[in-house]
């Protein structure tokens, strides 16, 4: 298991490089921003990787104010052009 996920936190790094919005997020709320970006609900994703609606609720809240918006559609929207912005990188 530690090798998997020593290579997802390198995709991560190597995501968010450059990225002030992304690169104050920790692994578990760029997991979470990721969730939502793929439209999922809180409780959806709660029961996606095992924690309480409250919780996850809280972890947006957490990711909005790092990221210096009000609105999870706001994150959702930015990291959908921050994926489209490296796909045409790699381009």
């Amino acid at each position: 298991p530690a090798v998997p996920a020593r290579g997802l936190g390198r995709l991560r790094h190597r995501e968010t490089q450059g990225d002030a919005g992304l690169a104050r997020l920790t692994p578990a709320e760029l997991r979470i921003v990721e969730m939502i970006a793929d439209g999922m609900t809180n409780r959806a994703i709660g029961d996606r990787i095992g924690l309480a609606e409250k919780t996850v609720k809280n972890y947006v809240s957490s990711i909005l104010a790092k990221m210096h918006m009000s609105r999870r559609a706001e994150a959702a929207a930015y990291l959908a052009d921050h994926r489209a912005r490296q796909r045409s990188e790699l381009e």
